[in-house]
């Protein structure tokens, strides 16, 4: 008890300056611009969310929508807000994660954010074939939020010849409602596809 009293000084002071640290990080983060519709994610959230579509979602790739384009920081927006709450900080810490890596496994010591296009997309093919499983985890999961924004609009899905339908089932339950027997046609996937 006594080693405890002695170190209160030096305790008291970390304890409050922790707390302070604490404190700003959480006001700074849930700071907005006046008028600024809020958000789930901070403006660095943003930035790396926008930086990773534009990286796997080129404006000159096969598909002319790049991921900005495509509104993928919107999106990945409303999902992490639509996300159970305790879920929220691994989606952060996924989105912080892609932002450091390239500190740690290169190529360039730099953070995500400030690499050059042909850069990112090397690091995120390094994440997609790296031998750790952490990483690999984290491509996937990064891929598969994006992926679903981006063929959620509706320009990038009239360009790879799907109809997009948001309720494809309502049609079928409003006929049943109605007493019609007749079998309602199967969604359209493309043209001349059915399923």
């Amino acid at each position: 008890m006594s080693e405890l009293v002695a170190h209160l000084p030096v305790i008291g002071p970390v304890v409050v300056l922790a707390a302070l640290a604490f404190a700003a990080v959480f006001l700074v983060r849930r700071a907005s611009a006046p008028g600024a519709p809020s958000s789930a994610l901070s403006v660095k959230e943003r930035a790396i969310v926008a930086a990773c579509a534009d990286a796997l979602f080129p404006a000159g790739g096969p598909i002319p929508v790049s991921g900005t384009e495509a509104g993928l920081v919107e999106y990945v927006d409303r999902y992490v807000a639509r996300t159970p709450r305790p879920l929220r900080p691994y989606m952060r810490l996924l989105f912080h994660f892609v932002e450091l890596s390239p500190w740690v496994f290169g190529p360039r010591r730099a953070r995500f954010t400030r690499l050059p296009q042909a850069d990112r997309i090397a690091v995120l093919a390094s994440m997609a074939q790296s031998c750790i499983y952490l990483r690999r985890v984290t491509f996937l999961s990064l891929r598969t939020m994006l992926s679903m924004g981006y063929l959620a609009n509706e320009k990038v899905a009239g360009a790879i010849g799907v109809a997009c339908c948001a309720t494809p089932f309502e049609r079928r339950a409003a006929g049943r409602a109605a007493g019609e027997l007749a079998a309602a046609a199967p969604p359209s996937l493309a043209p001349g596809v059915t399923a």
